[in-house]
């Protein structure tokens, strides 16, 4: 997916909140190198016990590059994560979805996420702001929040991986930064989690000061990082 570019009213261009927020690492590094020992400590023991009862024929060892199906695997999740985004800010925006020849994983978070819908709608209407780019001119940073409920003064961000990690809710202080810039006032924040493997669930906060304390360094550490 292509970053969003931001600039300022000067034309400046200034670096997303996912920018930012991505100088904690996402361990692609450590991840890789994980795998590794663990290819090199199973293809020991397997020769070790081949050995140690008699195998007959050679041990056939694949090469490390050949079996890197994991990374297939970290792909193929990451397509069916961006889609279930896409078709939820899709169903919001007013657009017709449609999930005939969508894969049964799409579907599944799909309904979640609809189940979890009618009951946020139970009874009232939702004024939503729906991935409005905004930049902030005072600190110098912009970003695209999915979900603002204009009436219940609500940030929602959508998450479809494997949990939910500290580093969502710093993601949201940064928005929180730019809707308050912005003229927009926040009283809740809310992770909608739809991962993968069926699970659901929807945290709410009512306080991100550590949090937005935590945005601003990064802010800061990347302007550094770019002066470099």
């Amino acid at each position: 997916m292509p970053a969003n570019i931001y600039k300022l009213k000067d034309g400046t261009l200034v670096p997303g909140v996912t920018t930012i927020i991505n100088q904690l690492g996402k361990g692609e590094g450590l991840m890789n190198w994980s795998h590794k020992i663990a290819y090199d400590s199973t293809i020991e023991i397997t020769h070790d016990l081949w050995v140690r009862y008699g195998g007959g024929e050679k041990l056939y060892i694949p090469k490390y590059e050949d079996i890197k199906k994991w990374q297939g695997v970290r792909d193929s999740a990451g397509d069916i994560g961006t889609l279930v985004h896409d078709l939820v800010l899709d169903f919001l925006s007013g657009e017709v979805v449609e999930l005939k020849d969508k894969d049964d994983i799409v579907k599944n978070c799909f309904r979640k996420f609809c189940d979890w819908w009618v009951e946020e709608t139970k009874g009232c209407t939702l004024e939503l702001i729906t991935e409005q780019p905004l930049v902030s001119e005072k600190l110098r940073f912009g970003g695209q929040p999915d979900i603002y409920v204009v009436n219940k003064r609500k940030l929602i961000d959508i998450k479809t991986s494997g949990g939910i990690y500290d580093s969502y809710w710093t993601q949201l202080a940064g928005y929180d930064i730019l809707l308050r810039e912005n003229g927009y006032k926040v009283d809740e924040y809310q992770i909608l989690w739809l991962p993968k493997d069926g699970r659901f669930g929807c945290p709410i906060r009512k306080n991100l000061t550590k949090e937005k304390k935590i945005f601003k360094c990064l802010l800061e550490i990347h302007k550094l990082r770019r002066e470099e």
